[in-house]
């Protein structure tokens, strides 16, 4: 498996309707706020202190000539067992 540098640009998901970015072996995501993130394209990440006990980045893309930043929070994710066949 190959080792991402921290700085390195990252892909967004999409699960059950949220976008996601994984950091550290943590799931972070916008919340229920509207976000202007494009899941097409990658976002550079930026690690800022935590706040209310959650652990929180600062997500950057660059759009055209236009960069849009917001930060998401940690997020609890559930993944349920696919059905075997």
């Amino acid at each position: 498996m190959a080792m991402r540098s921290s700085t390195s640009p990252r892909r967004v998901y999409s699960h059950k309707g949220t976008l996601l970015v994984m950091h550290a072996g943590l799931y972070f995501s916008p919340g229920k706020e509207a976000t202007e993130i494009n899941v097409e394209k990658e976002v550079k990440l930026e690690v800022l202190e935590s706040s209310g006990g959650r652990k929180r980045i600062e997500v950057t893309q660059r759009v055209g000539k236009n960069t849009i930043k917001e930060t998401w929070r940690q997020a609890n994710v559930k993944f349920e067992n696919r059905a075997e066949a």
